[in-house]
């Protein structure tokens, strides 16, 4: 413990960090493969108290502490590692805030002294640790219509792959950005009812935005994740596809 204590002394007045997160939130997953400690320095001693990581992103994380735990500490190691042992992380930082979440635990922020790398985050995604969505998703494979925010070329016809309450899947012929605005409509799917009137008369044209948050090349093209600009349009695309006949099974 020697070598945390010194750190811990060196970091007494640690630079000034926004408690707002900027950057993306990955959610525990399989919270019982990992364990993490938050180590804080009274006196001499470096004591270690056991958290459970909520959530992690490049700047910071959240965790679940005891409700015992209520120490005002300025700056302390978050150290995270898997039952497996590849991961073994000692994360320097300050803890933002603490407010009780439940009868028995209180949930903190912890704002790390220096970003995470992109890479490590990968490791942790790739071994199931942690997940973008809290939410389910949906399997569809339905053709949607996808058009461009500020005058870009359309893109026309896509696949859903899946969607979620918080965001959807897609693939498509074209390539976009990550941080563009797409606008998701299942004109598509309306259209093809218009052989039968009464049919399509209880179908309804549905429109969401998204913002891309993912992209990557695949052997016929593009595949995107997509987060909902807001509820409405979680709404909107929920609704239109999960009574979809082109709906998959789960």
């Amino acid at each position: 413990m020697r070598s945390e204590a010194s750190t811990l002394v060196q970091l007494i007045t640690p630079p000034t960090l926004n408690h707002q997160r900027q950057s993306d939130r990955f959610y525990s997953k399989n919270s019982e493969e990992l364990a993490a400690d938050l180590l804080i320095l009274e006196g001499d001693d470096v004591l270690a108290f056991p958290v459970r990581l909520a959530d992690i992103s490049e700047t910071g994380c959240a965790v679940e502490i005891s409700a015992q735990f209520n120490r005002d500490i300025p700056v302390a190691i978050l150290r995270i590692r898997d039952i497996g042992g590849t991961v073994n992380l000692e994360l320097a930082g300050r803890m933002c805030w603490n407010q009780r979440t439940s009868l028995g635990a209180n949930t903190c922020g912890f704002c790390f002294r220096r970003p995470l790398s992109n890479e490590i985050i990968d490791q942790m995604v790739d071994n199931g640790w942690v997940t973008r969505r809290l939410e389910p998703r949906v399997r569809t494979g339905a053709i949607v219509e996808v058009r461009r925010a500020h005058g870009l070329p359309t893109i026309g016809m896509a696949t859903l792959q899946d969607f979620s309450m918080t965001g959807i899947r897609l693939t498509l012929n074209s390539e976009v950005e990550v941080g563009e605005r797409l606008l998701i409509s299942n004109r598509a799917e309306v259209d093809q009812y218009d052989v039968d009137a009464a049919l399509k008369s209880t179908k309804r044209i549905a429109n969401g935005g998204v913002t891309v948050k993912w992209v990557r090349p695949t052997d016929d093209g593009y595949e995107c994740g997509c987060v909902f600009q807001n509820l409405a349009a979680s709404r909107a695309i929920n609704d239109a596809f999960s009574t979809s006949g082109l709906m998959a099974k789960h």
